[in-house]
């Protein structure tokens, strides 16, 4: 096989810090595989020295079986794993831990349920908030950040540190830990245990670190005890692939390594074997922008020119009418849909898509859950108002949105299920202003009973006040309310043809469990790719759709700080790169209702 001059410089370094900057489809597992096979059969290396790093289990199984390919069968002792398995691995040892100790996810999330309640934290929006606060604990311990200075994006400080002091005091109860714990309590041990460490510096000479640029403080801080002092560490990566800032990850992280360890050399793996000319060409022009990165000369080694095309449909409904032509002519043209991709920035955007897919029956995968949107409880208590307005009397039901906006009605006189309004009008006497909430509540459901459901969205968000309840509820806790607003419009365009509840109702129902079953058929069958730019990484497609590409998605409207820019502008970067053959960006001009300009990505482009 042959190899570029860069290439070769990898695979034959043996001693020393090394950094390999890997662009794009530039064989980086080709070179790390092949160095490993370099250093036992030409340097002498002994297998059991080596340890290879990998960011999730797939890719350490995929890793090794690389190895394993090229090495004729040769039962060579190396040890491939993830940070997180080689750190538990660690401190299993030096403890005594077995994988009984792990604590579930659901575990995890009923335990922090149970401490909001205890702290009589209201949220209609709880499993978000609890995903949200989960997210963020992991945050501080991987970014080694004091507690008390960590300002959280969904509550005041002063909630969310003692929320996280109650969590990490029932988990030492329980005797749990979970995956943040196991580099928390491995970084720990090595820093106090001297023995432990020599020892393991003994056992693992030779580091070699795929995805580099997806580690965090917490991860990098342990690799640098590990690879002192012979600082035999390998590291492969492309910071302008680095995409995980929510997890801690940073582009700084690579540029430290250089600072870090000794005569570090540097080899940039620039050709992109991948994409075609123009692909490469225009997702060059798109990270070339960015400030904080390593200048480097990216160029595209394939024999394919490719080819780059951006298309401005009237809205969501119009962008997915042309993919799915799209999907359909390539796949008249021998084109497998399994070959083919939808990528977008939230997994909010495809419903429309989706809904379309199942329409013309064309197969997918969906890669992340999608959530449904007819659960959340912004649409969820837009729903009961109809319900309620068509005569449904459930308690339930009219204990969720009694007080949305708010009507001072106590839950303490709703005692009959169903509710009986006459007996309810009668417990409240003495209480005027309650009264004449609960009768103008009334009225209101009498209009409603007689809209049409766009005109009936509308109205309990105007006239009744629900709008107004969304903000007030956000103030309060310290949330945005435009998610919740933009959910509502994304309501308004499913619904807003629909000429009765009943069609509603049928449609909401048939989405609902068409999407279950989707979702469930999806990790069975093949079909066309449908992915967030995060999950696309790592991945290549002969053609790839990129929808919704304005502002305000990507880049995303929360995208505040220059640092958060940048990561916007390397997903988009990361997705353009999946494509090998063919790339088409979608610019909406209105989606939910509302114009928008396309994303300053496509005018570099």
């Amino acid at each position: 096989m042959k190899y570029s001059k860069e290439q070769s410089a990898a695979i034959m370094h043996t001693d020393g810090p090394m950094m390999v900057i890997a662009g794009p489809g530039s064989g980086k597992t080709t070179v790390i595989t092949r160095r490993i096979k370099y250093l036992i059969e030409s340097a002498g290396v002994s297998p059991a020295d080596i340890l290879v790093i990998t960011f999730t289990r797939a890719a350490a199984l995929e890793m090794e079986q690389r190895f394993k390919s090229i090495t004729a069968g040769m039962e060579y002792s190396v040890r491939f794993g993830t940070f997180h398995s080689i750190f538990f691995w660690i401190i299993k040892r030096a403890y005594g831990l077995d994988n009984s100790c792990i604590i579930s996810d659901k575990e995890k999330r009923n335990m922090l349920d149970g401490i909001m309640k205890n702290m009589s934290m209201d949220y209609d929006n709880r499993e978000d908030i609890i995903s949200s606060c989960l997210s963020q604990i992991g945050l501080v311990k991987c970014n080694m950040i004091d507690i008390e200075n960590y300002y959280s994006t969904d509550m005041p400080e002063n909630y969310f540190r003692e929320l996280y002091k109650r969590l990490d005091m029932e988990m030492k109860k329980a005797g749990k830990i979970d995956f943040d714990d196991m580099m928390v309590m491995c970084y720990e041990l090595l820093t106090k245990r001297n023995d432990i460490l020599d020892q393991l510096r003994r056992v693992f000479k030779y580091i070699l670190v795929d995805e580099f640029q997806d580690s965090n403080r917490l991860q990098y801080e342990i690799l640098k005890l590990l690879g002192k002092p012979n600082e035999n560490v390998f590291i492969v990566g492309d910071d302008d692939q680095s995409v995980y800032g929510f997890r801690g990850a940073k582009p700084e992280i690579m540029q430290a390594f250089t600072k870090d360890f000794n005569k570090v050399k540097i080899t940039y793996l620039s050709e992109n074997y991948r994409c075609g000319t123009s692909i490469s060409e225009a997702s060059i022009k798109v990270i070339s922008d960015n400030g904080n990165r390593f200048k480097k000369k990216l160029v595209s080694a394939a024999r394919s020119k490719g080819l780059v095309k951006v298309l401005y449909p009237m809205d969501s409904r119009d962008e997915g009418l042309l993919i799915i032509k799209s999907l359909k002519e390539h796949f008249a043209k021998g084109i497998p849909y399994e070959k083919q991709a939808v990528i977008y920035r939230t997994n909010n955007e495809p419903r429309m898509l989706v809904y379309k897919l199942n329409e013309f029956n064309i197969p997918y995968t969906i890669s992340d859950t999608l959530p449904n949107i007819f659960e959340h409880f912004v649409v969820r208590n837009v729903l009961d108002y109809m319900k309620l307005a068509l005569g449904d009397r459930d308690r339930n039901r009219f204990l969720r949105i009694m007080n949305k906006p708010s009507r001072y009605i106590s839950r303490e006189v709703i005692w009959e299920d169903p509710v009986d309004y006459d007996k309810l009008r009668f417990r409240l006497r003495g209480k005027d202003y309650v009264i004449e909430n609960l009768d103008k509540l009334m009225a209101d459901l009498r209009l409603i009973a007689k809209m049409r459901p766009f005109a009936a969205l509308n109205y309990i968000r105007k006239s009744v006040g629900y709008d107004d309840y969304i903000k007030s509820y956000c103030e309060y806790r310290q949330m945005d309310a435009m998610e919740f607003y933009d959910m509502l419009d994304n309501l308004a365009v499913m619904i807003q043809d629909m000429s009765s509840y009943g069609e509603l109702f049928e449609f909401v129902d048939s989405y609902s469990e068409a999407l279950v079953l989707n979702q469930k058929q999806a990790r069975e069958r093949k079909g066309v790719n449908l992915m967030t730019m995060h999950s696309s990484k790592g991945l290549e497609f002969d053609v790839v759709h990129i929808i919704e590409a304005v502002d305000g998605i990507t880049p995303h409207k929360k995208a505040k700080t220059r640092a958060e820019k940048e990561e916007e502008r390397r997903m988009f970067y990361v997705a353009m790169t999946r494509a090998k053959e063919e790339l088409y960006i979608y610019c909406p001009r209105t989606v939910l209702g509302k114009e928008k300009k396309a994303s300053p990505y496509v005018k570099d482009i």
